[in-house]
């Protein structure tokens, strides 16, 4: 395991921790937990997924050398389905309108649906990262994060946005699935022994993006935990 890719998980880590701390204290949004649960559900992937590296550079693990745990392509095509689903979900549980929700449930149920029949129908969940999955996800979580904006806007709570932690969320989750979609597209033109450099330079986009959307997270944590601190403290005083 390169250096990289340790900053990248501990920030995934910390991201969880952070979480954790926070509504260990604070447990009153649902969604808020949900969301904690899902960034440890992301750690044991990612955990799981270095079993590939661990495999290929250490003999202790060669027992594991014939197993699916050899390749981690179907862990992560399983993976985008629940995170993209999940994050749809989120947006879709801050959304106020009636008529938004419906639509994103009804946008997150065909999602499911088409991106499963796809796995199985074609031979991609094993080989690569599938693109249908991906990019599908990325535009949905995009839709999901603009619905949540454009009602931010219309509401009173434009005024105290850099209260809400659904606020950084939002903003790491869009930059990332900005950022990293037409890496995906891409990725089945480059291969490490033809297009070293063009891989490389993915590697450093992907864990760069990693680390703002994470890093986002944990910022948005802290902020609101400070901020709830100081509101509970300034009422019992008043």
């Amino acid at each position: 395991m390169n250096k990289y890719m340790l900053i990248v998980n501990s920030v995934e880590v910390l991201a969880a921790i952070a979480g954790s701390i926070y509504v260990s204290k604070y447990r009153i949004d649902l969604s808020i937990r949900y969301f904690v649960y899902f960034l440890w559900f992301t750690v044991l992937v990612e955990t799981i997924g270095l079993l590939p590296t661990f495999i290929y550079y250490y003999e202790d693990f060669c027992f594991l050398d014939d197993t699916i745990f050899k390749k981690n392509k179907w862990l992560y095509n399983t993976y985008y389905i629940i995170s993209f689903s999940f994050y749809i979900w989120y947006f879709k549980s801050n959304l106020k309108k009636r008529w938004n929700r419906k639509l994103l449930s009804l946008i997150l149920f065909l999602y499911i649906i088409t991106t499963t029949l796809n796995l199985i129908f074609t031979d991609v969940f094993f080989s690569r990262t599938s693109s249908y999955t991906y990019i599908n996800g990325s535009v949905l979580i995009l839709l999901s994060v603009m619905f949540y904006f454009y009602e931010m806007l219309q509401s009173d709570e434009i005024l105290s946005f850099n209260k809400s932690l659904s606020f950084y969320i939002s903003i790491g989750a869009l930059i990332f699935h900005l950022v990293v979609p037409p890496l995906i597209i891409y990725d089945s033109y480059f291969k490490l022994d033809k297009s070293p450099e063009f891989v490389e330079i993915r590697r450093f986009i992907i864990r760069g993006a990693n680390i703002f959307m994470y890093t986002c997270y944990i910022f948005g944590f802290l902020v609101c935990y400070k901020k709830n601190n100081s509101y509970k403290r300034n009422r019992s005083y008043s």
